[in-house]
């Protein structure tokens, strides 16, 4: 955990470096703070950017975080966290992998290969869109680094698409110079991602029902987990079943 460390740069690296006492400040997310590092007095310098009444609390703000970072890094989740996020890196390269691998088995009737779709995601790289697939809360249509991605992906695995032709117009589409997608490649990525997340929310639900299930023991006399461990658990997975069903509708 890093409740008492800080990032600060030294020449042209970055470091990290204790300060004592800084986990004392609580997390509110919606703190206003400037920080730096007084290299004359060798302090590390918090400054609010709003004004406190006496004897009111003073917060800092320990960044942008999903519930999940924040257990991790900081030892607590917010019952109330804008960042929270359902993130579906795990979930999209799985399928990659098995796109690649049913293409390997059925390579006679194929339309392109395997290692067409190692191209298609270093082309994904190069355009800095491989990688933070992410859902948030209340979101009204699908993160466009995910729609590139899948759009790029279903287009090559279209019958008689050639992956030079898909790479090209997906280069335009991207760019804004061809906005039309079709129907069908459209369709077959709203059907994943509503698959897909449909089984994050089956999942998340057990995974819940298992907690409280182990919760109900504990209040029998079996062997006790942690309390809050559990109630942050609780909340991270509460808070992906929530998105994972909103996102089924995308």
């Amino acid at each position: 955990m890093h409740v008492s460390a800080v990032f600060q740069p030294i020449s042209d690296r970055d470091s990290m470096a204790l300060a004592p006492m800084l986990d004392l400040l609580n997390h509110n997310c919606q703190a206003r703070v400037s920080t730096y590092f007084d290299t004359g007095r060798r302090q590390f310098v918090i400054k609010t950017l709003r004004r406190y009444c006496k004897g009111e609390e003073a917060f800092i703000s320990y960044g942008p975080h999903d519930n999940g970072f924040m257990l991790a890094e900081y030892g607590f989740a917010l019952a109330e966290n804008p960042h929270c996020a359902l993130e579906l890196d795990c979930k999209v390269e799985m399928w990659i992998s098995t796109v690649k691998a049913n293409l390997n088995t059925r390579r006679a009737r194929a339309t392109i290969k395997s290692t067409d779709v190692d191209a298609l995601v270093d082309v994904l790289k190069q355009h800095g869109l491989w990688g933070d697939f992410t859902l948030f809360s209340g979101s009204a249509e699908l993160p466009y680094r995910l729609q590139a991605a899948m759009y790029l992906v279903f287009a090559a695995m279209k019958p008689g698409a050639g992956i030079k032709g898909v790479i090209s117009q997906w280069e335009r589409w991207q760019r804004g110079e061809n906005t039309s997608v079709s129907e069908e490649v459209d369709l077959a990525v709203k059907n994943w991602v509503s698959r897909t997340c449909s089984e994050v929310a089956e999942h998340s639900s057990k995974l819940l029902d298992n907690i409280q299930a182990k919760q109900n023991d504990d209040a029998r006399g079996s062997e006790c987990l942690d309390p809050f461990l559990v109630h942050c658990i609780r909340l991270i997975w509460t808070t992906i079943n929530k998105i994972a069903i909103e996102s089924t509708s995308l």
